[in-house]
């Protein structure tokens, strides 16, 4: 009998494999031997610095994947297209792999302008966004077959980060700046930190940052004269490093926080300690080696092999490779002839991966493609040279309200 049940499993997978080789869905990017799959970021522009690790991490975890013999026979090909964080290209590089070199998804999307742009083509299209990079309320307010989110939600950042530093302050009545690039994206989390300090009787100043600016001058003699009692900053590695380079400057010693994109190991070494001392950031990754759990030991060896070792320390890093695991196990649970249909039902059904320590839970509902929600607060430690987390995800549950 046992000699019987293992030639029918062996038959059956045989079956299921010959379906997997046979079936070929071109306009969805589909073949007999691999699966096209869309990313757009900024590889060679002014936000180059967050979004080529992140696309590292997710060429990474995808590499892992293909070396393992792929999913149900076939592997994954990332055609990976550069915006340089333009809203004009990003519109161009959308419809080549809308129409042209047609892919069963799209991941990444760094410009929440051109997201903003675009969105009212992605959700009337049969392409699904799967694992944003920047987020737009657009695409998940409310949730959309269309968009699903995968990065640290800016509003989640805004609540952890009000919440978290006015407890560790004691502040009644806080006093925010916020420092943010002057796109979309900025613009919503300064909205967000405003919504969050009216809840607790506190106040908030927007300092708009264009972007590609060399000099934040201007703005923290305006912060000086405003003297709040935290900072917020949005944006790419320059904007965060001109401000804490020039509040030191101005002997401004303000505790501050970054959102997610804003924790790398080249920020903290561009300010340096004393600076760095006073800078944090809200984060639903975890960066490599902050801990020991079996996702960030898979990561760093993955890293380390396909060389990218000098990057797993990066937030953007850890980022994709959480999506390429996204994009790994999604595709695998459509089945063996999967096409965009399929993918938008059963991510749009709900559906959750299990990233063993890398990530706070991402999961998907019906209600909400938000993704990751929960974040907690980081720092650098340079005698370590180890980013160190503050407490646990769950404790930040209570800010997220």
């Amino acid at each position: 009998m046992n000699v019987l049940r293992g030639v029918g499993l062996a038959l059956g997978l045989a079956s299921a494999m010959t379906a997997a080789w046979s079936f070929e869905a071109p306009d969805d990017g589909v073949y007999k031997d691999r699966i096209d799959w869309g990313v757009m970021m900024d590889l060679s522009g002014p936000t180059a610095a967050n979004e080529v690790p992140w696309t590292n991490g997710v060429k990474a975890y995808i590499r892992k994947v293909n070396d393992e013999g792929g999913i149900h026979g076939r592997k994954i090909n990332l055609l990976v297209e550069d915006d340089r964080y333009e809203t004009s290209l990003v519109r161009v590089n959308y419809e080549r792999l809308v129409t042209q070199t047609k892919v069963l998804a799209i991941s990444g999307m760094g410009s929440s302008s051109a997201q903003a742009s675009l969105m009212p083509q992605i959700k009337r299209g049969t392409v699904p966004i799967v694992g944003a990079y920047a987020l737009n309320k657009l695409g998940y307010e409310p949730a959309n077959p269309m968009y699903y989110a995968g990065y640290c939600g800016t509003k989640e950042m805004a609540q952890a980060g009000v919440g978290y530093f006015s407890d560790r302050l004691k502040l009644k009545n806080p006093k925010v700046a916020v420092v943010h690039l002057d796109v979309a994206g900025g613009k919503e989390f300064a909205d967000y930190i405003g919504v969050e300090v009216a809840k607790v009787n506190g106040s908030s100043k927007a300092f708009p940052v264009k972007t590609g600016a060399a000099d934040v001058t201007a703005q923290v003699l305006e912060i000086s004269t405003m003297k709040p009692d935290l900072v917020a900053i949005y944006g790419v590695p320059n904007n965060s490093i001109l401000t804490m380079r020039a509040m030191l400057q101005y002997g401004l010693k303000i505790p501050a926080f970054g959102i997610t994109h804003l924790g790398t190991p080249e920020i903290y070494t561009a300010i340096g300690p004393e600076a760095a001392a006073n800078y944090y950031f809200m984060s639903c990754f975890s960066p490599g080696e902050s801990e020991d759990t079996a996702g960030l030991r898979e990561m760093s060896t993955a890293a380390d092999k396909y060389g990218y070792g000098n990057q797993k320390s990066n937030v953007n890093y850890v980022g994709g490779w959480v999506i390429g695991q996204l994009i790994a196990e999604s595709i695998r649970s459509v089945g063996t002839e999967p096409t965009r249909a399929k993918l938008v039902a059963m991510l749009n059904a709900g559906f959750q991966i299990d990233t063993k320590g890398v990530s706070s839970p991402l999961k998907y509902t019906k209600d909400d493609h938000r993704g990751l929600v929960n974040l907690r607060a980081y720092n650098f430690d340079f005698q370590s040279k180890k980013f160190k987390a503050f407490g646990q995800y769950a404790d930040y549950e209570k800010y997220m309200k």
